[in-house]
């Protein structure tokens, strides 16, 4: 699959491990598109529908429910960066809207302190 960067994969994340994400859920590829093509992973943020009610940025950013097609509201998890290998991505469902594209960033910025 020719993973491009700012869509929303299905990623197959088995096994849990401690207080990573596991089971096949919705992950961002933030990864330029470019090394994609490149290399055998890439590089991810897990999206989880146990939201919290309260804003919680820059350690997560909320998707409404519907974008990309997802069926429940979702947090992308800013925290919990991962390489991953790129045959474990399942089904792409889309692009992040810009405006969330923006918001990822501004939050992977405030987070890293870069």
């Amino acid at each position: 699959m020719n993973l491009k960067q700012w869509h929303i994969y299905i990623v197959d994340l088995e096994t849990r491990v401690g207080t990573k994400p596991g089971k096949q859920r919705p992950c961002l590829c933030v990864q330029p598109s470019e090394l994609s093509e490149l290399l055998k992973s890439a590089v991810v943020l897990p999206l989880t529908t146990n939201t919290f009610k309260k804003e919680a940025f820059p350690l997560r950013v909320k998707i409404p429910k519907g974008t990309c097609g997802l069926k429940k509201e979702s947090e992308v998890l800013i925290d919990q960066i991962l390489a991953w290998d790129s045959e474990l991505f399942k089904k792409d469902l889309g692009l992040l809207p810009e405006a969330l594209q923006e918001k990822v960033k501004l939050a992977l910025v405030e987070f890293l302190n870069l």
